[in-house]
């Protein structure tokens, strides 16, 4: 808080230590408990299936974050024409070698031009650990 930074005005450099010390213990502990009630509040959501939980002090909502294998996504190049390849940077020497990129926002458009272009998509998927965001309504603690 603000008027604990005022306080420590007075203090010798010593005393400025043991409170840095201090307060940053004080951090940790705090972070792990976050971390620990953000694990349980995710696995309690998930055993009921929910991906909202709207309590008196706001709402709770699970996302779990998706990246894609682009060595598995590369069998894309191979079934798709040039034409139809979106959302796609193929591999190219600048000054440095950039590998290639997929904009998957645009490219899951692919999935809709065959089977075989779901199932690669689909495959391709890598889910991260589910998070949740916490949206406090107005006026609550």
């Amino acid at each position: 808080m603000l008027s604990d930074a005022f306080r420590t005005i007075d203090l010798s450099p010593e005393d400025l230590v043991a409170e840095l010390v201090e307060a940053r213990a004080s951090l940790k502990s705090q972070e792990a408990s976050v971390y620990y009630l953000e694990r349980a509040v995710i696995e309690a959501m998930q055993e009921r299936g929910a991906t909202v939980l709207k309590t008196e002090d706001g709402e709770a909502t699970l996302t779990t974050p998706v990246t894609y294998d682009y060595g598995i996504l590369a069998g894309l190049r191979e079934i798709t024409s040039p034409d139809d390849m979106v959302g796609y940077t193929p591999e190219r020497k600048v000054v440095k070698r950039e590998p290639e990129r997929w904009n998957m926002t645009q490219a899951k458009a692919l999935a809709k031009l065959s089977h075989d272009h779901s199932g690669i998509i689909e495959d391709a998927k890598i889910y991260g650990n589910p998070k949740v965001k916490f949206k406090a309504k107005k006026g609550a603690k």
